[in-house]
């Protein structure tokens, strides 16, 4: 038994071909209409992962109760017996006021008053020749100098003591032992002096001396 379709030898209609025709036609407009998807381009970077700690939320502050503290009652202190000891007034010192700077009304230092005493300079009176013995001051001349017409001049230094004698003697210079020993023993035995004095007393001092021998022709 054989069936035969009756589709096989129909023709389609153009009603159908022209409404598949139009719903292609929208398809394609609006995948055309589109916008344009972007792709991007390959990262080949390295990415770090980087944790964050969450913050610790703060501690409850806990408001502390200080304890009431009661002050101890108060004990009245007894002085032990002293004994009163009264010193003496102090002295009043008188001071001097300057005046510094040339406003009317002037600045100024207290400075006390002191006293002072100006020592005048001491009179000092070198010692010299006792005029009432000066012929006693030339020595003798030695024989064998005189002898010879030896002349000499003769440096010495003496002690004047406090009577105007002549306390030591010192020899500076002199051309011959004769002519010094001959000096020494005049000013020893015969020189006499007024001694120096310091504002009128008298007090030993040194003094330099020259001594010529010389033949009188």
């Amino acid at each position: 038994m054989s069936y035969v379709s009756v589709y096989e030898n129909k023709t389609p209609r153009s009603k159908g071909l022209m409404m598949t025709g139009a719903v292609h036609a929208v398809i394609i407009g609006a995948v055309i209409a589109m916008p344009a998807i972007v792709v991007p381009e390959r990262f080949e970077g390295t990415l770090i992962a980087l944790s964050e700690e969450a913050e610790t939320p703060p501690e409850p502050m806990i408001e502390k109760i200080q304890p009431e503290v009661k002050a101890a009652p108060r004990t009245q202190q007894i002085a032990p017996d002293v004994p009163i000891v009264k010193l003496p007034p102090v002295p009043k010192i008188q001071y001097a006021k300057i005046e510094l700077g040339s406003d009317s009304e002037g600045t100024g230092v207290e400075i006390p008053l002191e006293p002072i005493t100006i020592m005048p300079d001491p009179v000092i009176i070198g010692a010299r020749l006792n005029r009432r013995y000066a012929d006693q001051f030339q020595p003798a001349y030695p024989t064998g100098q005189l002898r010879l017409e030896r002349e000499a001049e003769v440096s010495v230094r003496v002690l004047v003591g406090t009577n105007g004698r002549v306390k030591q003697i010192e020899l500076i210079d002199s051309p011959h032992v004769d002519f010094w020993s001959a000096t020494r023993k005049q000013a020893l035995n015969k020189w006499r002096f007024t001694p120096a004095t310091k504002d009128g007393k008298p007090y030993e001092s040194w003094m330099s001396l020259k001594v010529r021998f010389e033949i009188n022709s």
